[in-house]
């Protein structure tokens, strides 16, 4: 496996497999995981939950960038990842049948959530570079079937320009440039997360922060999400657009 689609690959899969996990107990942002950098932290999620919310589809274009013999190489992935809260318990999902992002069918999990995650033989994953998102759902267990296609934009986010070298005992600016509006912002270094207000393009961690940080290879995002809320069949639904631009990085 590249390093390009390892980072890629991992970075997805640590915003999917929190999410996937995550109650729905009130409209907030997504909870900072633990420190723990020197590898991809496992436990973070860059996706807010929502008060009182019947479903949760979410859009994810990841643009991963890495240096290849001295020459800046840029790799786009798309993923989409959807769950069902039930009636009874937010930190319950149900079944609603099958679940489709732009015609690719969402994997259902054991938890029952969806999700989309790009193989080695795929390695973009749902394409989102048109971005269009069109969901379908066939509906169960008290979810009413869907056919939406949310017609907000993804936020842009621009290149990181900060050094991918990260001294926990200095502290750290992570800046990222032509990042667009949007309906919040996340920066994050190995597995310390800060939110922050839109149009936000720049985010200091102090050493206090990065302190819980082992040294080794990491990973460094700014994420850019939108959403938007619809009543469907007297249900709310919440329909996200999420860019995260991502960079490998190295803890010292």
């Amino acid at each position: 496996m590249t390093s390009t689609y390892r980072n890629v690959y991992m970075a997805l899969l640590a915003a999917s497999l929190c999410l996937t996990a995550c109650q729905q107990e009130e409209a907030e942002p997504p909870a900072p995981g633990p420190g723990g950098g020197g590898s991809t932290p496992s436990n973070t999620s860059t996706t807010p939950t929502f008060t009182g919310s019947e479903g949760t589809l979410w859009a994810i274009n990841t643009i991963a960038t890495q240096v290849v013999s001295g020459f800046p190489f840029e790799m786009q992935t798309g993923m989409g990842v959807a769950f069902f809260p039930s009636a009874a318990d937010a930190a319950v999902f149900v079944d609603a049948g099958a679940v489709r992002l732009n015609d690719v069918d969402l994997t259902r999990q054991s938890n029952n959530s969806y999700v989309s995650i790009p193989t080695q033989t795929d390695p973009t994953g749902i394409d989102l570079a048109s971005g269009s998102t069109h969901w379908t759902v066939a509906g169960g267990n008290g979810v009413p079937a869907l056919d939406q296609t949310p017609s907000f934009n993804f936020p842009d986010v621009g290149e990181i320009t900060s050094s991918t070298t990260v001294d926990r005992s200095s502290g750290y600016t992570l800046t990222a440039d032509n990042i667009s509006a949007c309906d919040s912002m996340i920066f994050m270094v190995g597995g310390v997360i800060k939110y922050q207000p839109s149009g936000t393009s720049s985010c200091t961690f102090t050493a206090a922060e990065l302190a819980g940080l082992a040294a080794g290879p990491s990973l460094i995002q700014v994420t850019a999400y939108s959403y938007e809320h619809q009543v469907i069949s007297g249900n709310d639904f919440y329909f996200g657009k999420q860019t995260t631009r991502t960079e490998g990085a190295t803890i010292q």
